[in-house]
């Protein structure tokens, strides 16, 4: 009978001891899966994953060596891949290489780091009374000095309130900021006529000069991209040769002037009658009595509109 009783008492303790041991599997199963992800995390960042390549891509007329971009990107080899901050190295590249506008980074595991690289090449002349900036579409800063390049087109009315070469451009006003991005987006997707010359003096009526011969005022920088589209179209109707004025009428549409008709001038007389208290006509007679003509009055009237 006391047999009996200690192999159910022996049967009940290893139920619960089976019950708890299964209670706690899956814990079991999750620390032993934290314990695998966290060694195989520390040997990814120590011992796998260290750069043994680094190769420079980009376009073939680079302004920079090789070593020169691995040099400023301030990786070596043997960093690891891992550890490595993409956004730290573009950086790193973008402000010690005023000639590179725009960088990637790509880790092609397990070992190899590709920096390709896009060279900046000067878009705008930016002028003004302290003398002018060569800047890149994407606003870089390239070169900072006395003399403007003639095949780019000049900017006015900027109000730059940066110079350093390798900084991005910026305006006193922010607004004109924002007009420089429409306009440099615009002109990179291409004209057909091209702009010369930009006056950004007053924002609320932007001036641009296409092919150094058509003046075209296009009010404040809104629906800028439309509005040049607009002065496309009609510069496409126009001979090579036409000089004159495009301006904006209204919304959507565009009015072209002549230069030479606008600055015509055009002289007509004005002659005016001398008259007593009731409006009618006085003739006068000189001394012999013969009718003297009534003194003509000439004015001269002017349409012009000064040549930017």
């Amino acid at each position: 009978m006391q047999d009996v009783e200690k192999t159910e008492i022996q049967s009940q303790t290893s139920s619960k001891r089976r019950r708890r041991r299964n209670r706690f599997r899956p814990l079991y199963g999750l620390l032993v899966a934290i314990l695998v992800i966290g060694v195989g995390v520390s040997l990814s960042m120590t011992v796998f994953f260290n750069i043994e390549q680094i190769v420079v891509a980009g376009d073939a007329d680079q302004p920079y060596q090789k070593n020169d971009v691995v040099k400023a990107s301030g990786v070596h080899t043997g960093d690891n891949m891992m550890r490595l901050n993409r956004e730290t190295v573009k950086e790193n590249i973008l402000s010690r290489l005023i000639f590179v506008d725009s960088v990637s980074i790509q880790k092609d595991f397990p070992d190899r780091l590709v920096i390709t690289i896009e060279p900046s090449k000067a878009a705008f002349n930016v002028t003004d009374s302290s003398g002018t900036l060569q800047v890149s579409a994407a606003g870089k800063i390239l070169v900072s000095g006395p003399d403007s390049d003639p095949s780019l087109p000049t900017i006015t009315g900027f109000e730059a309130s940066v110079r350093e070469p390798g900084k991005t451009l910026a305006s006193r006003d922010s607004q004109k900021d924002k007009i420089f991005q429409s306009l440099s987006e615009r002109i990179a997707k291409g004209l057909d006529c091209p702009v010369t010359s930009i006056d950004l003096t007053d924002k609320y009526n932007i001036n641009l000069i296409f092919d150094g011969r058509v003046s075209f005022q296009l009010g404040n920088w809104s629906d800028m991209d439309y509005k040049i589209t607009l002065a496309e179209t009609v510069l496409g109707q126009l001979s090579p040769d036409k000089v004159g004025y495009l301006s904006m009428v209204g919304d959507h549409q565009c009015s072209y002037r002549d230069k030479e008709a606008v600055e015509q001038q055009t002289t007509a007389p004005l002659q005016t009658t001398a008259t007593d208290e009731y409006g009618n006509p006085v003739t006068e007679t000189d001394e012999y009595g013969n009718l003297v003509t009534t003194e003509t009055q000439t004015e001269t009237t002017t349409t012009a509109a000064g040549w930017q």
